[in-house]
């Protein structure tokens, strides 16, 4: 029986406090929102991947008011031509995607095979007044986590290891992080050797080892040796905060001829939530009102 957390996420710090690590691991959240959409294996592990790093990045973003949120997109690309994974401060998630359903996708396809053309960007919304921030993820690497170790190693961000991976039932992810000190500093004096020997422990993880065994099982596995410190847990939990306000601006984006030759056929228009499945019944004049 698989123990350790489940549809949560947890804080572990590692000696002295020089390395600092989130994991996370989602099954029921995770399968609710696969159970909304059909999709082949390789999407979903894609959009797996992307969740799980959008909650293991909101796990260590401090900025964010009740309302913010993260968001990890990939868009304009081929086969898959949008995908949001998104985290919101109480750790409440949803993910979507949209690919060419005519592509032939093998089962080992790769980031880059998945979302040729693509742009990959990270969006924190702090909430409040605060303004967002967007951030653009080079497509390098064959997975997300490659493409999210190479962003974090030369932007001007903490030096971070990510592990992702999921399939049908698990998305799961692991990251380690270098913490600065005062000055940006981070204090090695005790252990010199600290981050380069967990960043090196941390990449050794399997993606089997992230889909089967839990934080403890994992954690024993990997820093047996060192001197782990493990934080309270925090639930994870599968919501869409969607509103027929916030549907309705997608008849903006369809735009006055289109709505005037869908009310042609029919008196009302219906939309639904792409993350939940959520179907809003418009009237004609809620239609026109949406575009004013």
């Amino acid at each position: 029986m698989l123990s350790g957390i489940t549809d949560a996420a947890r804080r572990f710090v590692i000696g002295q406090g020089a390395v600092r690590g989130e994991y996370v691991r989602l099954s029921e959240s995770w399968r609710s929102i696969l159970a909304r959409r059909a999709y082949p294996d390789p999407v979903i592990a894609l959009l797996g991947e992307c969740l799980a790093a959008a909650a293991l990045f909101t796990s260590t973003v401090k900025m964010l008011q009740d309302d913010g949120r993260l968001t990890l997109q990939i868009q304009g690309g081929k086969p898959v031509s949008l995908l949001v994974a998104e985290c919101r401060a109480d750790l409440s998630v949803r993910a979507m995607a949209r690919f060419d359903a005519q592509a032939s996708l093998g089962a080992s396809t790769s980031l880059t095979d998945l979302a040729r053309g693509a742009s990959f960007a990270l969006t924190i919304d702090p909430g409040g007044d605060y303004d967002s921030y967007q951030s653009l993820v080079p497509m390098e690497g064959a997975s997300v986590a490659g493409a999210l170790n190479a962003y974090m190693a030369r932007s001007e961000q903490i030096e971070s290891q990510f592990a992702l991976a999921a399939d049908g039932a698990v998305c799961a992810g692991l990251l380690v992080q270098k913490v600065p000190q005062q000055g940006g500093k981070a204090d090695t004096a005790a252990d010199p050797d600290a981050w380069n020997r967990i960043r090196t422990l941390a990449s050794s993880v399997t993606r089997a080892e992230l889909l089967e065994l839990g934080d403890s099982e994992i954690l024993h596995r990997l820093f047996h040796q060192e001197e782990v410190r493990l934080l309270p847990e925090k639930p994870v939990r599968f919501a869409c905060p969607c509103t027929k306000e916030r549907v309705a601006t997608v008849l903006k984006v369809l735009g006055r001829a289109e709505i005037q030759g869908l009310l042609a056929d029919r008196r009302t228009i219906e939309v639904d939530c792409d993350f939940c499945g959520q179907r809003y019944t418009f009237s004609a004049e809620e239609a026109w009102k949406a575009l004013a």
